[in-house]
């Protein structure tokens, strides 16, 4: 069976919940690949490090994600960021917050262009990674940041209004 087709069939099985048999597909995907096509490889290893995010597997997702990076300049940065910002996520939910501040910095700062809408994303994830470790002044800067953009829908317009709110509030108080 043509790779495509399995990796196509494991996104199927992964949106149906079967995510043993979509790990089973992604990592057939990425051994065969792995020589040959580059973005292949990095497109199955992404899904499957998704699958591991959904499992709480914060290591496997790392490795996964690791890889995908190493291969930048070979894949679309899209899927390098999306690497980047899935490694934040999960350093975030392990309480490791300087090291998802970095991952979310380097989408805004170090990859070059990607649609404004993910480096708009990263800035608001770092904005909060950056509350979540106390660092108010900062997270405030990436908020008004993205605020200032009218990117976001009406309901994150709002909770991002609140916790600028609140960094203020905890910035007044010091």
């Amino acid at each position: 069976m043509n790779q495509n087709a399995v990796l196509k069939r494991g996104i199927e099985y992964h949106t149906q919940g079967q995510l043993d048999q979509a790990l089973v597909d992604y990592s057939e995907v990425i051994d065969s690949a792995a020589a040959e096509d580059a973005e292949l490889m990095c497109q199955a290893l992404y899904y499957r490090g998704s699958v591991y995010q959904r499992l709480g597997e914060h290591q496997r997702l790392t490795d996964d994600m690791n890889r995908i990076i190493e291969c930048r300049g070979e894949v679309h940065i899209e899927l390098v960021a999306h690497a980047y910002s899935m490694r934040g996520e999960s350093y975030v939910a392990q309480g490791q917050l300087e090291a998802a501040v970095s991952d979310y910095t380097v989408i805004i700062e170090s990859l070059e262009g990607l649609p404004t809408g993910m480096v708009l994303s990263a800035i608001l994830c770092r904005g909060e990674s950056c509350f979540a470790q106390a660092d108010y002044a900062r997270a405030a800067e990436d908020i008004k940041r993205v605020l200032s953009s009218q990117w976001l829908e009406s309901t994150s317009q709002q909770s991002a209004q609140e916790l600028l709110a609140e960094c203020e509030r905890r910035l007044r108080k010091r």
